[in-house]
């Protein structure tokens, strides 16, 4: 983990509570005769719902894909090529409901 930021808040038009959290993170995964280093960030926007039950949020992540700066490889000479900004975004909308205890599908024993 190189870096890690937060910040919590209301939307003012929803009314929602709402907490943001951003992760960078550089991997390096060495085998023989070779080492793969990767650089990703991840940010993720997470919104109380406004409903009865208090238990359900939503959130949006966006993972950012860089390349790194590595002068000896194809890699790093297109790290500068793009001045060190993203290649790739992948971006996921999540929706968390909680769980009654010992219940698997998500559904309200009566």
């Amino acid at each position: 983990m190189t870096s890690r930021k937060s910040e919590s808040g209301v939307d003012i038009e929803t009314g929602e509570s709402v907490f943001c959290a951003s992760e960078r993170l550089r991997s390096v995964v060495v085998v023989p005769g070779n080492v793969v280093v990767s650089d990703t960030e991840t940010i993720t926007e997470f919104r109380l719902v406004n409903d009865s039950s208090g238990n359900h949020v939503k959130a949006t992540s966006r993972i950012a894909v860089y390349l790194t700066p590595n002068p000896n490889s194809r890699e790093g000479i297109l790290w500068q090529d793009v001045n060190g900004k993203a290649v790739a975004f992948f971006d996921y909308d999540i929706d968390f409901r909680r769980l009654e205890p010992n219940d698997s599908d998500g559904r309200t024993k009566s």
